[in-house]
């Protein structure tokens, strides 16, 4: 019987806003977990959180890096990794969601020590400005790995023997109706995410600041800039707890994905936002286009200030038939991203 192991580095949720955590990569992997696409799921995590060494969630086994000091963190950070690898090394299949600093160790003695068949869930990955440099060196090991699940259409990593693109994973308990007509009294606008200028967050603040009549919702990781505290219609409500964070989202009518298409860090991702948005019958702004969601219904605006300006200006005034086409996804996502389609997937790259 086949045995596939996953190897990750999320935390367990209620260390996730105090550490200021992925909230995206920990609900990505649970999915994958509670969706049996695993049977072994281990997690080793930066040196970087300060965590106790008993912390647990569900079946996840964690490794923790507590060693005192920045020595006592490099000797732990090579003990976990080896027993890391040891402890995987009997899988058949074993996969990494993404290949980052703490598990890198662990990964080059899974693959080059004990010829393991190693796979690669790729969820982001900036392109390194030298093949020498740490990140070039992770991009060299990514492209030596058995295969991998991009989310990203766009990846750089053409050249991997078994290559999937498959954007996101929906559990079918989030999936609900859409909404009617009459349910929209007010649009109001969502920002949600890392609060930084690769995910759009500066073009935001510009936008919205000329758009008093839009009322913008801001959280995530990130600060707030001074300059934008006088602007009544922009909402800033910070680092949220996944239920608050929730709440807010079933508030909100359109949610905004404002990307920089230029940028090659957006060349190697997906934001699984947008899957989160259309399963809860939310309008998407992209001013990114996605071949991996041809075929979903979403508005597409130029990454462009005043392009951005005019359409959501257009948006305030819009017929609520017209906006509500946008909100019809459900069926769409069911098709491409359900557990059942990962699991058809994972078999298609791993299987001999």
């Amino acid at each position: 019987m086949m045995n596939r192991a996953l190897i990750c580095n999320i935390l367990p949720p209620d260390y996730l806003v105090k550490l200021k955590a992925s909230q995206a990569a920990f609900n990505f992997c649970e999915r994958l977990i509670d969706g049996g696409c695993f049977d072994d799921v281990r997690s080793i995590t930066p040196f970087s959180y300060k965590l106790p060494k008993d912390i647990s969630y569900k079946e996840i086994i964690f490794y923790i890096n507590n060693g005192r000091g920045y020595l006592g963190k490099i000797i732990r950070y090579f003990v976990l990794n080896v027993k890391l690898a040891w402890d995987v090394r009997r899988c058949d299949r074993i996969w990494f969601y993404n290949l980052s600093i703490s598990s890198l160790l662990a990964y080059v003695i899974l693959r080059f020590l004990f010829l393991k068949r190693i796979y690669v869930i790729m969820a982001d990955y900036t392109p390194a400005s030298s093949r020498t440099s740490l990140q070039g060196i992770i991009g060299w090991l990514l492209e030596r790995c058995e295969g991998m699940i991009s989310l990203s259409g766009r990846s750089c990593f053409k050249n991997v023997k078994k290559l999937k693109v498959k954007a996101g994973i929906i559990d079918n308990e989030m999936l609900i109706r859409n909404k009617k007509v009459s349910d929209i009294d007010r649009v109001t606008f969502l920002f949600s995410g890392t609060l930084a200028s690769v995910t759009g967050y500066d073009m935001a603040l510009k936008v919205f600041a000329q758009i008093p009549q839009a009322q913008l919702y801001i959280s995530g990781n990130g600060s707030f800039p001074e300059q934008y505290r006088k602007y009544e219609n922009i909402h800033f409500m910070g680092n949220m707890q996944y239920e608050d964070y929730l709440k807010l989202l079933n508030k909100s009518t359109i949610c905004l994905n404002l990307r920089n298409p230029y940028l090659l860090e957006n060349n190697n991702n997906f934001p699984s936002k947008i899957l989160d948005y259309f399963s809860k019958g939310k309008i998407v702004l992209s001013t990114m286009q996605y071949s991996e969601i041809d075929g979903a219904n979403y508005i597409y605006i130029p990454f462009e200030e005043q392009a951005l300006i005019r359409s959501i200006k257009e948006i305030l005034v819009i017929d609520n038939s017209e906006l509500l086409k946008y909100s019809d996804n459900i069926l769409f996502i069911r098709q491409n991203f359900s557990v059942e389609s990962w699991k058809q997937t994972i078999q298609a790259v791993d299987s001999e």
